[in-house]
C-alpha cells in the first residue's frame, strides 16, 4: 500500500504516511495515518492557542503558572511521538503519547501547582480526551486486552477525578459544598459515553471502509492480472490471426496479380459490367432485356476489349453504359436475349456485331451470379472471329463453285465419253462392224480422246488453281 500511496502523495500526503513500513506489529495502516495525524495536528493547535493567549505570556516569569508550560510540554512529546514513528517505532510512540497525556493533562498540573478552581470544568474533558486517543491508537480487535485496560482507566478515572482534584486543593472546604451532587458524575459519564460512541462509531466506518477499499484494491490487482493474461492471450490470438491474415492477404495478392496478368495479357476482350440496383430474375424477357440495355455499365475492361470497339484507351470506357459501346442497338438485344434465354449464361456462341458500320463476328462468353433471385454484375469476355469467318465464307464459296465446276465438267465429258462407248461397242460388235470404215472410226476415237483430254486438262487447272488458293487462305 504505500508504494501505491507514495507516487500519488504530495508534501502533506507524505508527512501522514511516515512508518508504514513498519511489519513487526499487528496495527493497521489505518491506525499508523491517524496516529501521524493526531501527532502533527495536535502541537498545531497548541501553538495556535498559544498565539492567541499570547498577551498571558507577557508577564514576568515569576507570574507564570506551570500550568502555562504543560501543553508546550506536551507538543513537544507529540512531535517526539511522530519522529519515533517515522523510525518504525510506533508501538513505542503511541505509548509515549497516551503516557504524556496522562503526565501532562492529568498529572503535573494539580500535583506541581495544586487545583485551581477552572480543573473541576475541564478536567473531565481531559479525560475524555484520553479515552478518544486511545481509541484511535490501539484496535481493541488486535489488542482488546490493552485497549479494554485504558479504557476502564478512563471510566475510573471519571469516578475518582473530584476525589483527586479535592486532594491537591488548597480550598477544599469551600470547594466540597459546591461539588456535594451526583449530577456532575452523571454528566461527565454521559459525556463520557457519548463521545467515545461517536468516535468508535466513526473509527468503525473509517476500518470498514478502508477493509473494503483493500479488498477492492485486492480484487482490483487480481483482475489486473487476469485481465494482463487475458490480454496476453487475445494479443497472441491477434498476432496469429494476424500472421494468418497476412499469409491471406499475400496469396491473395499472388492470386491478384495473376489476375492481372491474365486479364492484361489475354488475347480476348474481357469486361466487368455492374449494376446500380440488382435485377430481379422474375422479370419477363422483355423487361430483363430492357433493364440491362438501360442500366449495365462498363466497370472494369482490358486492352482489347477496348480495341474490340476501336477504343485505345479502356480506361475512357469506364462508367459508360453498355448501351452506349455496343451502340448497334439489334447487336445488343440479340446478345441479352441469347444470355436470357440460355438461364443467365452464355458459353461459346458466335454472334454478327456492326461496329461502326463494320460488320464483326465475336465468339461470346457471359458468366454472372445469381444471388436472391437478382443479378448485381456480369463478366463478359469476346473473342473477335471476324477474318476467321471470312475466311470460312471464302472456302464455302469455293467449294460451291467446285461443286458447280464439277457438275458443268461431268455434263461436258458425258458426251464425248458417250460417242466413244458407242464406236467402242460397234468396234467389238463383228456383225455390223465393216473394215472399210474402220479408218474413218479410228478418226472418230482419236478426236473424241482430244476433246476429254482437252476437258481433263482444264479440270486439272481449276483444281490445281483451287488448292493454291486454298493454302493461301490456311496459311493467312
Amino acid at each position: 500500500m504505500p508504494d501505491k500511496i507514495l507516487p500519488d502523495s504530495r508534501l502533506i500526503g507524505a508527512l501522514f504516511i511516515a512508518g508504514l513500513s513498519n511489519k513487526g506489529h499487528s496495527t493497521t495502516t489505518e491506525r499508523v495515518i491517524l496516529a501521524n495525524a493526531i501527532f502533527l495536528v495536535v502541537p498545531f493547535i497548541i501553538v495556535i492557542s498559544y498565539l492567541l493567549d499570547y498577551q498571558e505570556f507577557l508577564k514576568p516569569i515569576s507570574e507564570l503558572n506551570f500550568d502555562q508550560f504543560t501543553r508546550l510540554m506536551f507538543a513537544g512529546a507529540s512531535l517526539i511521538c511522530y519522529f519515533l514513528n517515522r523510525s518504525n517505532l510506533f508501538l513505542t510512540s503511541r505509548w509515549i503519547y497516551l503516557l504524556s497525556w496522562v503526565a501532562f493533562w492529568l498529572l503535573l498540573d494539580p500535583i506541581v501547582q495544586g487545583t485551581s478552581s477552572d480543573y473541576y470544568f475541564h478536567f473531565d474533558l481531559s479525560i475524555i480526551g484520553f479515552s478518544v486517543v486511545t481509541q484511535i491508537l490501539i484496535s481493541y480487535k488486535k489488542e482488546p486486552i490493552a485497549f479494554t485496560s485504558l479504557m476502564l482507566f478512563s471510566l475510573v478515572s471519571i469516578f475518582f477525578q473530584q476525589p483527586y482534584l479535592l486532594h491537591f486543593d488548597s480550598d477544599r472546604s469551600f470547594t466540597e459544598t459546591f461539588l456535594d451532587n451526583n449530577y456532575t458524575y452523571l454528566t461527565s459519564i454521559y459525556y463520557w459515553a457519548i463521545f467515545n460512541l461517536i468516535i468508535g462509531y466513526l473509527l468503525y466506518i473509517y476500518e470498514k471502509s478502508n477493509n473494503r477499499l483493500v479488498e477492492n484494491n485486492v480484487q482490483l490487482d487480481q483482475l489486473t492480472m487476469n485481465l494482463e493474461g487475458l490480454v496476453a492471450e487475445r494479443t497472441s490470438d491477434l498476432q496469429k490471426k494476424q500472421n494468418a491474415l497476412l499469409e491471406i492477404t499475400n496469396k491473395l495478392r499472388e492470386s491478384e496479380e495473376k489476375y492481372r496478368k491474365l486479364f492484361t495479357n489475354s488475347f480476348e476482350g474481357i469486361a466487368l459490367l455492374k449494376l446500380n440496383r440488382p435485377m430481379e430474375t422474375s422479370l419477363s424477357k422483355e423487361e430483363q432485356i430492357k433493364y440491362l440495355s438501360e442500366n449495365l455499365t462498363l466497370a472494369e475492361c482490358n486492352h482489347v476489349f477496348g480495341q474490340l470497339y476501336l477504343h485505345g484507351d479502356p480506361d475512357t470506357l469506364i462508367g459508360k453504359p453498355l448501351s452506349f459501346i455496343m451502340d448497334h442497338k439489334e447487336s445488343l438485344t440479340n446478345l441479352l436475349q441469347a444470355y436470357i434465354d440460355n438461364n443467365h449464361h452464355l458459353n461459346g456462341q458466335v454472334f454478327k456485331e456492326s461496329i461502326h458500320e463494320t460488320d464483326r463476328w465475336f465468339i461470346s462468353h457471359i458468366t454472372s451470379q445469381i444471388e436472391n433471385d437478382s443479378i448485381s454484375w456480369i463478366w463478359l469476355n469476346k473473342l473477335d472471329i471476324t477474318e476467321k469467318s471470312m475466311q470460312d465464307n471464302e472456302r464455302k464459296i469455293l467449294l460451291q463453285n467446285l461443286e458447280e465446276y464439277a457438275f458443268q465438267t461431268s455434263h461436258e465429258l458425258r458426251g464425248p465419253l458417250s460417242r466413244l462407248l458407242g464406236l467402242t461397242s460397234l468396234l467389238l460388235n463383228k456383225n455390223v462392224f465393216d473394215q472399210e470404215e474402220l479408218p474413218e472410226m479410228l478418226k472418230h476415237i482419236n478426236s473424241t480422246s482430244i476433246e476429254i483430254d482437252e476437258v481433263i486438262k482444264m479440270m486439272n487447272q481449276v483444281l490445281s488453281r483451287s488448292s493454291y488458293e486454298s493454302k493461301l487462305t490456311k496459311k493467312s
